[in-house]
């Protein structure tokens, strides 16, 4: 994580020279000097292949932040803001798993992998989609893990309403021991999918399925990659785990 951070500021403070400059080549480019910016740090995190919301902070940084300076903002809200990212998404500078939902799509087709009797964790289970779907089926024993205050409180609203029988624990996703279910199923980031293989490795049992929403295991063939064209041209990443 520490290197994509020094990546991102780089990006940043290269963008600014490389606006100048171009703004100093062409002068008209002055009045647009923060647009123009945006557009430079924009193609450096896609050149240096940043996960992609990398792109969008990119392009709003520099932007917004002269507008907040502007706004002569108190400090309070400033920290309020920090308050409510870090309840919406937790530690997602640490964890690097940002919010994602799992489309209608997806879940038919990760339902018709669980066979009956089978133990299933949604690994950064957000405000419950997987789990809601999942926990119309008797057969089955379902948990949720999710590390952020808001989506969990919303995914125990949500399965509290909907009169689901399903585990929802508030945790670090690599702290849950992972040996102890049958299916894995995890829509999360690329940049922990490494981490996720090792620990996957070292505790899921002969048999057992890992199910990646969109996001492959670098250098790691899928025992079955499942299609799902939908708009966003993903796929389920199927490891049967030996």
């Amino acid at each position: 994580m520490t290197s994509i951070l020094l990546r991102a500021v780089l990006v940043q403070i290269v963008a600014c020279l490389l606006a100048t400059l171009a703004s100093w080549l062409l002068t008209a480019l002055w009045p647009y000097w923060l647009v123009t910016q945006a557009a430079f740090a924009v193609g450096l995190s896609w050149a240096l292949r940043l996960p992609r919301w990398w792109l969008v902070i990119h392009a709003g940084f520099l932007p917004l932040a002269v507008q907040a300076l502007q706004w002569q903002l108190d400090p309070v809200w400033y920290l309020l803001a920090f308050l409510l990212a870090w309840l919406l998404f937790g530690a997602v500078y640490k964890n690097r798993v940002p919010l994602y939902l799992s489309n209608q799509r997806a879940l038919q087709r990760l339902d018709g992998l669980i066979a009956p009797g089978a133990r299933v964790v949604d690994l950064g289970a957000g405000v419950g989609t997987a789990l809601s779907y999942l926990g119309r089926r008797q057969d089955i024993a379902v948990t949720g893990v999710e590390h952020a205050w808001v989506p969990w409180l919303l995914a125990r609203l949500r399965l509290l309403l909907q009169g689901r029988k399903v585990g929802l624990l508030r945790s670090d996703l690599m702290q849950v021991d992972l040996g102890q279910f049958d299916v894995v199923y995890a829509f999360l980031s690329p940049a922990i999918m490494p981490g996720l293989w090792q620990k996957v490795r070292k505790e899921m049992q002969p048999g057992s399925l890992l199910v990646s929403n969109s996001f492959e295991v670098p250098g790691v063939t899928p025992t079955q990659v499942i299609t799902l064209d939908d708009w966003r041209h993903s796929s389920l990443f199927v490891w049967r785990i030996e």
